[in-house]
């Protein structure tokens, strides 16, 4: 990873200590093979699952007397691993898009590249299908497509300040967007994660949690316009748990629920 971007993360991901956190799961495999990652470097456990439809829900065991680290999550507070878009500043979020205020050339790519990226990963080591994987997960390889190549400088821009271009560009220039659509497709990444009487389902077997969770911060989800977002903001910025610019202007917001 370039400096200019690393020296502006905080320094909290230098010591993630199993005893001291627990990450929070989201609803779809970008976090879910973050979370994998991370339990494998350091060991840390899934203790949280966060809902965008319903809340907060935790597993007691796993979670008490620790701190959370939100995984692909845009949490207005509290320590997160993440990719969106927001206006908020959270001084705690490790994101990438914390150089650019400018929407079309935010950071396009997956908390896990971020991952692989601030951890060192040796990508050499991976084979086509991993690669394809990073590309894959929250539609990395779209913009470089995308109307023609129009905006492929703003991926590039990406791939090379996360030092991934030379193992990603290849595979870009070798295939074409249907290729990357027929790879989705047939591993499922766009499956989702669910909560269901309090246990996590998915419709594919890749191994999640199998412990029981319970719901401790409700929430109201609400699509809203940026002036609406900073209107609410200003007035009662504690009422705004996630916030994520999804398209230009339009934000995906959680809401403490009265």
């Amino acid at each position: 990873m370039k400096e200019q971007l690393l020296n502006k993360f905080p320094e909290w991901y230098k010591d993630l200590n199993p005893d001291k956190y627990y990450m929070v799961l989201s609803n779809d495999f970008d976090s879910y093979y973050s979370c994998k990652l991370l339990k494998h470097l350091f060991g840390l456990t899934i203790g949280g699952f966060y809902s965008l439809d319903s809340g907060l829900y935790l597993n007691p065991e796993r979670s008490e007397g620790k701190e959370p680290i939100f995984i692909d999550l845009s949490v207005t507070r509290c320590k997160t691993f993440d990719n969106h878009f927001t206006f908020i500043d959270n001084p705690e979020s490790i994101n990438p898009n914390i150089i650019t205020n400018i929407y079309y050339k935010k950071f396009n790519g997956s908390t896990l590249a971020l991952l692989c990226s601030l951890f060192n990963r040796d990508l050499s080591k991976y084979n086509e299908e991993s690669l394809t994987t990073l590309l894959c997960i929250d539609g990395w390889y779209i913009g470089y497509y995308n109307k023609g190549g129009k905006y492929k400088d703003v991926n590039i821009y990406w791939y090379e300040m996360l030092d991934m271009d030379k193992y990603l560009l290849p595979l870009l220039q070798e295939h074409d967007n249907q290729y990357f659509v027929d790879f989705i497709s047939k591993y499922g990444l766009n499956e989702s994660i669910t909560m269901i009487d309090n246990h996590l389902h998915c419709n594919l077997n890749v191994g999640i949690p199998k412990y029981e969770f319970e719901l401790v911060q409700p929430v109201k989800r609400q699509n809203m316009s940026t002036y609406e977002l900073r209107s609410i903001y200003s007035n009662n910025p504690d009422s705004i748990i996630t916030a994520a610019e999804c398209y230009k202007d339009k934000y995906s917001v959680c809401r403490k629920a009265v």
